[in-house]
């Protein structure tokens, strides 16, 4: 159960994004415009990282079905045009930076779809950019941006669902038909197969478990099924995965370094694959892999992997779903440290035996 001081975040922050949504009511001249008659040029901007850009992509699967003529670019931060590229559906992807603005005039888009974050800056950037009609967005944080420059700003849904029913709504009133499937392309190869991905590390301290614990499940797997142990993860992570493979019994790879795509291809090939809450286990669901799962500071009904080939560990008698990036409790991460081996291991066996 959430300690008392959560459940109040948690009504602050549906109360910023009531309080956003009733000054956009009272307030937004640009309301008043209507949608266009025809729509031939989308833009939808997503402006954050790997999990996030997946669980958008059915965003643009269903604009794509709705408007088959119109041309549908992304925007996004430079170091994930990797993410989407290789989707059919997406004209262009079009990199965050300085000339932003000319880049939309050049453009001249009938509709914006901004999903998360929407920040004033960013909705400045279209209506600046003429881009026709925009739209906007997700749900966020207390402190978040909501974006102001808006044609249309979304009621607020303040229901616990998946992220990608929440960028599902952005859109739901200007289609008719919605796929809910998220999809990311590789043509990379593997050659070596008969592996199990871990993958340890999150941009959050909150979302990291114990390095002895990923080392013991490591060495279980290795030893009972007589996998490879492939560890996966960004240049921050290396110090991190080299400790646990220093506590290792087994030898085991480690994949830091690799690019986007070729780190696609090596979960897309795995047996199984064992996550924190991060951008692998949307990999991971995307390509329907088995998948284990482990929460603390997030929210599983908001973030879980989006296949049915999925285990989430979430220990919800103690203090959880903070959305902290730093633990504040006075029993540091104690909500990664409630979650044991054994819960680790006797869902591996369900995936592997």
């Amino acid at each position: 159960m959430k300690r008392l001081r959560f459940i109040l975040d948690d009504k602050i922050r549906n109360s910023a994004l009531w309080i956003d949504y009733i000054l956009y009511l009272l307030l937004n001249p640009f309301k008043f415009k209507q949608f266009p008659k025809e729509v031939r040029r989308i833009l939808v901007v997503e402006l954050l990282e790997i999990g996030d850009l997946i669980v958008a992509t059915p965003v643009i699967r269903t604009l794509k079905e709705n408007y088959p003529n119109s041309e549908i670019d992304v925007l996004v931060l430079p170091s994930m045009t990797d993410v989407i590229s290789g989707n059919k559906n997406i004209s262009e992807i079009i990199s965050y930076d300085n000339n932003l603005i000319s880049k939309l005039k050049q453009k001249d888009y009938d509709l914006g779809i901004i999903l998360h974050p929407g920040s004033f800056k960013i909705s400045l950037a279209l209506f600046n950019g003429k881009v026709k009609y925009r739209i906007g967005c997700v749900k966020a944080g207390t402190f978040y941006g909501k974006g102001f420059f808006l044609n249309k700003k979304i009621r607020p849904n303040t229901k616990i669902q998946h992220k990608v029913e929440d960028n599902l709504d952005v859109i739901r009133s200007i289609v008719k038909t919605i796929i809910k499937k998220p999809e990311i392309f590789t043509d990379k190869l593997v050659k070596n197969k008969n592996y199990v991905v871990i993958h340890p590390g999150a941009k959050f301290i909150t979302h990291n478990w114990i390095s002895e614990r990923f080392a013991e499940v490591a060495d279980y797997i290795a030893n009972k099924y007589k996998k490879t142990i492939v560890f996966t993860g960004s240049k921050k992570d290396d110090a991190l995965i080299k400790n646990i493979q220093g506590l290792m019994k087994n030898k085991s790879i480690n994949s830091v370094g690799t690019t986007i795509k070729q780190f696609f291809a090596i979960i897309k090939n795995a047996d199984l694959v064992l996550s924190v809450d991060t951008g692998a286990m949307h990999v991971a669901a995307t390509f329907n892999k088995p998948v284990i799962a482990l929460f603390g500071a997030g929210i599983p009904d908001v973030w879980y992997p989006y296949t049915e080939k999925r285990t989430v560990i979430f220990k919800d008698d103690v203090c959880v779903s903070c959305l902290k990036a730093k633990c504040t409790n006075k029993i540091n991460m104690e909500c990664m440290k409630a979650i044991t081996v054994s819960d680790v291991i006797k869902e591996a066996d369900e995936f592997l035996r």
